[in-house]
């Protein structure tokens, strides 16, 4: 696993180039970035893309660029990645989704919104 963002020191990033991770965990920028280098390369073997609180960037520029950059990066793959967007407070889920998928289909998984309780009580009479 490893880290790239615009803090990563360039000797980090040149290792991260040489051996990509398994996992990379980056924002929005620094893929662009990397798309857009010779680290491209790097990037040649990713098969998910996850994107955590993505309604924080659905309708913002910040997500059209990063739109974007996951079209580049599909465009490089022989497979398109699949991609997972995560958040607790989207709403309403389905113009994520069509953010995030675009002309893919798309799934949309939430948990149930009532929760079950089991309550018991007992009262001891004292007469």
């Amino acid at each position: 696993m490893s880290v790239r963002s615009g803090d990563t020191p360039a000797g980090d990033r040149r290792s991260l180039a040489k051996t990509p991770p398994d996992i990379l965990i980056t924002t929005p920028e620094s893929l662009f970035l990397m798309l857009t280098s010779a680290a491209r390369e790097t990037l040649a073997g990713v098969e998910t893309v996850i994107i955590d609180e993505v309604h924080a960037v659905a309708a913002t520029k910040r997500g059209s660029h990063l739109a974007l950059s996951l079209e580049r990066l599909d465009a490089l793959l022989e497979k398109p990645a699949q991609r997972i967007g995560l958040s607790a407070t989207v709403r309403p889920p389905e113009e994520v989704a069509r953010f995030l998928g675009g002309r893919s289909p798309v799934s949309i998984v939430s948990p149930k919104n009532t929760k079950e309780f089991d309550l018991r009580s007992s009262c001891r009479s004292t007469t």
